[in-house]
């Protein structure tokens, strides 16, 4: 299997090296450089249980394979690169399963699935994330009794001004989130549906969190007057507040 996943990175190599420069050129996908480790960490969690298993190479995951390489193929000539690069990870993914067979695929599907969160992808969620995220806040603001007007993403409060920009988005959270969480379903729950629904949750949780972390901030800089959160403390609020949205996501799913 260490074969074949070598021999298919070598041979889409144009496609991996362009994963391989967008995690190290974006923040946002930095996280790209641990999914392989972390999928053979998943699966090394499994090893006892991966005993009982006899490798049968299968040809039927020929045929995903080959439907892989079509939309590879398409996606590479229409310059779609997300499409690519997915075409890519199930290509790898269908020729493991044909290599270990249908039994270790089907026990294994969960770290194999794992390696789609290499794929740059969400970029197309940053206009409706941010869209959201001024709405949350102008509304949380009138709520709380701010007088506010808003233009767009930008919004004027009698202190200053605000904007959303890319930055605040919350995609970076969400992407992070959503891959912690489907790291944590898969070692702490056993069940299909506790890990589905975690993995949800996990994915719906950070957009709401980042609504409320760009409240507080806003809230920070109010009321000091503009002197916080409105600089590199800006960044360094909005991580500890998702650091610890995280920690008591994961702190509740341990009572399932």
């Amino acid at each position: 299997s260490v074969v074949v996943f070598v021999g298919m990175v070598l041979l889409f190599q144009s496609t991996a090296l362009v994963m391989v420069h967008t995690w190290y050129n974006f923040e946002t996908y930095t996280h790209g450089f641990l999914i392989v480790p972390i999928t053979l960490w998943l699966i090394w969690q499994r090893r006892s249980h991966l005993l009982v298993f006899t490798p049968q190479p299968s040809a039927g995951f020929l045929v995903p394979v080959a439907l892989g390489l079509g939309v590879w193929v398409l996606a590479r000539l229409t310059g779609v690169l997300v499409v690519e690069q997915l075409a890519f990870v199930a290509i790898v993914i269908s020729a493991l399963g044909g290599v270990l067979g249908l039994q270790v695929t089907r026990f294994l599907a969960f770290p194999l699935l794992f390696l789609f969160f290499a794929v740059p992808m969400g970029e197309d969620l940053v206009p409706p994330m941010m869209e959201f995220t001024a709405s949350f806040t102008v509304a949380a603001l009138k709520l709380t009794g701010i007088p506010v007007y808003r233009e767009g993403l930008w919004f004027s409060l009698p202190s200053g001004n605000w904007s959303v920009v890319e930055a605040c988005s919350g995609v970076r959270y969400l992407i992070a989130s959503v891959t912690l969480g489907f790291m944590y379903a898969y070692v702490t729950y056993h069940t299909l549906w506790k890990r589905i629904l975690f993995i949800a949750v996990s994915a719906v949780v950070p957009i709401l969190a980042n609504g409320v972390r760009a409240y507080i901030i806003v809230m920070i800089g109010h009321l000091s007057g503009m002197k916080y959160a409105t600089g590199v403390d800006h960044l360094i609020y909005g991580w500890f507040f998702f650091g610890i949205v995280m920690f008591i996501l994961f702190w509740i799913g341990s009572y399932w």
